[in-house]
């Protein structure tokens, strides 16, 4: 895997003030300053439906979970976006990729309830459910521990998940360009996650980068058996790491970010 360390450069992005993010009128228009849109699926969002994760409690104690999201084919300065709710999600704009990053707030009134977000430009909309799984300082801890350590909870040795996906620059088995950041697995749930790890399965609408290794190659050997308290961990974990290009067309589910992820 590759986690390059770089700082994504945010800059606050103008939200759009809404009374309804998509009504039934019949042409794009504004009213007392509130857009308004007769095409909610007018815009491509990616990711539709999407996922992440939160650790409720006093912010700035525990990891953080961003996700990007973007429009293909527009960039930033044609977008406005908005999160139905504000005390859940924070929406600022995303230089790297030209869309917008959302970073999940751990203070949310209603840890947990999905988030609708709206994308909006001068002539149409678009809406993507944003699904956010509440989370424990321990689920994080199972997973970082399961990603990373070679030591298994009863003592014995095994696999980690580093020895083949290695930070970048660092000693892996040749699959440390494959990246799986909320950038790339934004889009799949926590079942769908699991079902990669686990089975060697890539859910209809994913995307398998061939040049690194064949599909066929892949399902021989990633099969990871997880306990339970793995299986919840290592979602949580991979949901907190920061969001990273892979490069080629492997971000974003292979659509194609504007910074080439």
């Amino acid at each position: 895997m590759t986690f390059r360390t770089i700082t994504r450069g945010v800059a606050a992005m103008t939200l759009c003030a809404m009374t309804a993010a998509c009504s039934s009128n019949s042409s794009s228009e504004t009213d007392g300053g509130a857009v308004r849109c007769a095409t909610p699926d007018g815009l491509k969002i990616v990711f539709s439906p999407m996922y992440s994760a939160v650790i409720p409690g006093p912010s700035g104690e525990g990891p953080t979970f961003s996700l990007p999201v973007i429009v293909p084919g527009l960039s930033g300065s044609e977008v406005s976006w908005h999160a139905s709710d504000p005390s859940a999600v924070s929406v600022v704009a995303d230089m790297p990729t030209g869309g917008a990053l959302l970073t999940m707030l751990p203070t949310a009134k209603n840890p947990g309830a999905p988030v609708t977000v709206t994308a909006v430009s001068k002539t149409a909309c678009g809406t993507a459910t944003l699904s956010i799984t509440p989370a424990t300082m321990a689920d994080w801890s199972v997973g970082e521990a399961r990603y990373n350590d070679r030591v298994g909870i009863d003592g014995g040795n095994r696999a980690a998940c580093t020895d083949c996906h290695a930070p970048h620059g660092d000693a892996g088995q040749g699959f440390n360009d494959v990246a799986h950041t909320p950038e790339q697995a934004g889009g799949f749930s926590d079942v769908q996650l699991l079902d990669i790890i686990q089975n060697a399965q890539i859910p209809d609408g994913g995307y398998f980068d061939p040049s690194i290794v064949t599909y066929k190659q892949w399902q021989q050997f990633h099969h990871w058996n997880l306990s339970l308290p793995e299986q919840t961990g290592i979602v949580v974990y991979l949901r907190s790491l920061l969001p990273t290009a892979q490069g080629g067309t492997a971000s974003f589910g292979g659509l194609g970010a504007p910074d080439g992820g």
